[in-house]
Order: C-alpha cells, then sequence, then structure tokens
C-alpha cells in the first residue's frame, strides 16, 4: 500500500464511527447506515485528494449528502408499507465500541428519531448537523451548498416542526423514567391490564410497526397486540436504547420486541413505540440474543478452565 493509501485508510477510520453515527441519525437504520458509510469509504479511495485539507469535513459533507439521496429513496417505500416503520433500536453495550461512542456523543433519544421522520431530507440533515454534531451555519452550509442564514432559517423550522408533533424538548430524570419502565416490564410480565391501563395518560400516542397494528393505535388496541406478545415471550428485560431505559421482550433466547416509551417527568406514559421487525431487531438480538449468550458462556467456560490449568500447582484432595 502506498503512503497516500495509508493517509486516506488511517484519515477514514479516524473519522469512521462519527460517519456511522451521522448516517443512522438521517436514516434510522444501522444497515443502511452502514451500507452509506461503505460507499463513502469507496468514493475516498478513488477519489484525487490532492485538494483535500480536511479529510473530516471532506467525507462529513459526502456522507450527509449520500444520506439525503438515501434517505429519498427509503422515505418512498417506508410510506408504500403497510405497517407503520419505526427507526431500528440501537441497543448500549457494556463495553462501548468506538460506534457506540459515537453515537451516544451524538446523543438523540430514540422518540425524537421517530419524530425525524416527519422532516423533509435536508430539513433532517441541517437539524441532526446542528443538534446532534455541534455544527454552525457556515459548516452546514459548505455541505448542503446553501446559504448559512438559509440554513439557520432550515434548522429553526425544523425545531417549530418537532416541537409541534410533540418532541421533548430535554429527557426525562432518568431515576423517574426507570422507574416507568420496570412498572410497565412487571406488568407486561403479569399480563395486568388494569396495571398497564393506570400507566398511561389519558391520550397517549402510541406507536407500532406490528403488521396487525396501524401507526397511532388507541390504547386499548395496542395493548391487545402487546399482551399477545408478551405472553408469547419468555420474559421482558430492561435495557439501554441509546441511554434510555427501554424493554426487551424475548422468546427462546430471541429478542421479538423492543418498546421504548415517553413520560410526563412523572408517573404517566404519553407516548409509546413497539419494535417488533426481526429485521430491525437484528443489532440487539446480536447483542442480547442466543448466539451473544452461548457466545458468552463459552467465553466464560474457556476463561474457567485456563484458570484452573493455570493454576496447577493448586492443591486438590483427589479422595474427595
Amino acid at each position: 500500500m502506498t503512503e497516500q493509501g495509508i493517509d486516506k485508510a488511517s484519515s477514514f477510520e479516524a473519522v469512521r464511527a462519527r460517519l456511522l453515527a451521522l448516517a443512522y441519525r438521517m436514516l434510522g437504520s444501522r444497515a443502511e447506515a452502514e451500507d452509506v458509510v461503505q460507499d463513502v469509504w469507496l468514493k475516498w479511495h478513488l477519489a484525487d485528494t490532492q485538494e483535500v485539507q480536511t479529510p473530516a469535513a471532506w467525507l462529513t459533507t459526502i456522507t450527509t449528502r449520500a444520506a439525503i439521496d438515501r434517505l429519498r429513496d427509503v422515505q418512498r417505500e417506508r410510506a408504500s408499507q403497510a405497517a407503520g416503520w419505526l427507526p431500528e433500536p440501537w441497543l448500549d453495550e457494556v463495553a462501548p465500541s468506538a460506534e457506540e461512542l459515537a453515537l451516544r456523543a451524538a446523543e438523540m433519544s430514540y422518540g425524537v428519531m421517530l419524530l425525524l421522520e416527519r422532516l423533509k431530507p435536508d430539513e433532517r440533515a441541517a437539524f441532526v448537523l446542528h443538534e446532534a454534531f455541534d455544527c454552525d451555519y457556515a459548516e452546514i452550509a459548505k455541505i448542503l451548498d446553501r446559504t448559512p442564514a438559509g440554513c439557520r432559517q432550515i434548522v429553526h423550522r425544523a425545531k417549530a416542526r418537532l416541537q409541534r408533533a410533540g418532541a421533548p424538548l430535554e429527557r426525562p430524570d432518568p431515576a423517574a423514567h426507570a422507574r416507568i419502565v420496570e412498572r410497565l416490564r412487571t406488568a407486561l410480565e403479569a399480563q395486568d391490564r388494569a396495571g398497564l391501563l393506570r400507566l398511561f395518560s389519558d391520550a397517549p400516542e402510541v406507536v407500532s410497526d406490528a403488521p396487525v397494528c396501524t401507526q397511532e393505535l388507541a390504547p386499548v388496541a395496542w395493548m391487545e397486540t402487546v399482551t399477545a406478545l408478551a405472553h408469547q415471550a419468555s420474559h421482558a428485560e430492561v435495557v439501554s436504547v441509546e441511554g434510555a431505559m427501554c424493554i426487551a421482550l424475548l422468546f427462546e433466547g430471541e429478542v421479538v420486541g423492543v418498546i421504548d416509551v415517553s413520560t410526563d417527568g412523572a408517573t404517566k406514559i404519553v407516548a409509546l413505540r413497539a419494535v417488533t421487525s426481526a429485521a430491525r431487531l437484528q443489532a440487539a438480538n446480536r447483542l442480547l440474543g442466543r448466539a451473544a449468550v452461548m457466545k458468552l458462556l463459552a467465553r466464560i467456560q474457556r476463561n474457567a478452565i485456563a484458570s484452573i490449568t493455570m493454576r496447577s500447582d493448586f492443591p486438590v484432595d483427589v479422595d474427595a
């Protein structure tokens, strides 16, 4: 590999996690984001970079524009789906990778991710760059090929649309939110219909991607679907999705649903999102599913055997 190739590779790897987080914020799908970042790498690998002074800025621009183009295509596909479309949950790892760390640095709640679907591609790009990646309007203007004043207006308009749609201005108290999520998990496992209803506000927004459901269901209609799903599941676990507590429903060791909620900051659920699509749960299963658990157990067993082998001088009573 040439020196230039080595420089290209190292420059790309230095910002790859940030590019992936940006593309995911734009597309709501890890698989789509990975495809975009792979395409950006190919363009970077083949590009004449003699005039590129700041590789990170060049790569961010290309990633944003590629994500905008991909979003225009997938929005048409998602609009034609019979069931509702929800962003893919990105579960936090115990030992976070560079991608997870980049995602947390660009923190944006799952509820806001869902509402971003209501924005036009350019609006979404400007909002994500400004709010999640701290880009100023001059930087955004270069990326979107607009004026700084125009980008300021785009972000302002996007914020107004999101606030009208009910986007939370700030994250709720983590401890209070965790208590409500745990109460919901307990009610689901117990099939406690009365307990479920007590957890909801008078007019919650409930969204599911289950084929038997439609978006923005009434709470009772949604409860029929989720309690049936929970009845099939072995158990429910509280997990972290982008720093917020959510519920993972598992059946035979596989994640079959992820439930995210927004609260009123006190004791009531004002919005709920239930992701059940196997395709959008692939990343969750890579982290929590049966294969991941078996791999962890095998690693623990290997470490235990290695530990016993290393301590060969440990006294053992063979007649015990």
